[in-house]
């Protein structure tokens, strides 16, 4: 247990974020805890030497030895609720429609109630949506070519960015790392900010799914304020009156 090694309370939420993404950069860390980067170095150099983390360009990021199952954890965790989006999400897509799928899990469980559809054209740069979707020859599948990032299992980068730019979509369909206080879905790094936002410029109707979890955490990039959605698939029901929610439960 990561209690048993002497952790302070900063490094235990480091690993609690790192379990949700692939990288964190020393800044944001400083930021998030209002400290200095100095402290937050000494935090990352002991992760480090534990082995519960490496450094990876102006941050650390999941050990390899980690990374390839923490997809599937990252999947399974809020599994209740998520399918109870998808379900939602899934429901309200119509035969024929040109869809984005974007990052994440949620999004990912989404992908798992569209299998037995037909007439679907989807575009995504999600591995995995891929992988799920592939096994219907009945639904055409394009894939983003770019930067994989194996722990997130999805492809990011300025050939996504293009590739994404070339469509017309009738609906995209995005996840968040956090919703702020302000109501900005946000992401934890730019590519991942970047690849969202194009998709949403790419398609007439602009769909967030994201579970209640996510009004508890913080992430540092904006992607568009819960108002620029025309819908949110959540169970979280303490929106303002003027946002259109879907209520999810299971």
């Amino acid at each position: 247990m990561t209690n048993d090694l002497g952790l302070n309370w900063r490094q235990r939420d480091i690993l609690s974020q790192l379990a949700d993404v692939e990288h964190l950069e020393t800044d944001y860390l400083a930021a998030h805890f209002s400290v200095t980067t100095q402290t937050i170095r000494r935090d990352i150099n002991q992760l480090c030497a534990l082995g519960l983390a490496r450094r990876h360009h102006g941050g650390i990021n999941m050990p390899s030895a980690q990374a390839n199952s923490d997809y599937q954890r990252r999947l399974e965790r809020h599994r209740g609720i998520k399918t109870a989006i998808a379900q939602a999400v899934a429901e309200r897509i119509p035969d024929g429609a040109t869809v984005m799928l974007g990052i994440g899990t949620t999004v990912s469980a989404i992908a798992e109630q569209l299998l037995t559809r037909r007439d679907l054209r989807v575009i995504t740069n999600n591995v995995q949506i891929a992988h799920i979707l592939g096994a219907n020859s009945d639904l055409e599948i394009w894939l983003a070519g770019g930067k994989l990032r194996a722990n997130d299992q999805d492809m990011v980068g300025h050939s996504v960015i293009q590739f994404l730019s070339r469509f017309q979509a009738d609906i995209a369909i995005i996840g968040c790392a956090a919703v702020s206080e302000e109501g900005w879905a946000c992401e934890f790094s730019p590519d991942e900010a970047d690849v969202s936002g194009t998709m949403l410029e790419a398609a007439t109707a602009r769909w967030l799914v994201a579970d209640g979890s996510k009004w508890q955490r913080s992430a540092p990039v904006k992607v568009k304020t819960l108002k620029q959605f025309d819908y949110v698939f959540t169970d979280h029901t303490e929106l303002a009156s003027d946002i259109a929610f879907v209520p999810c439960a299971f």
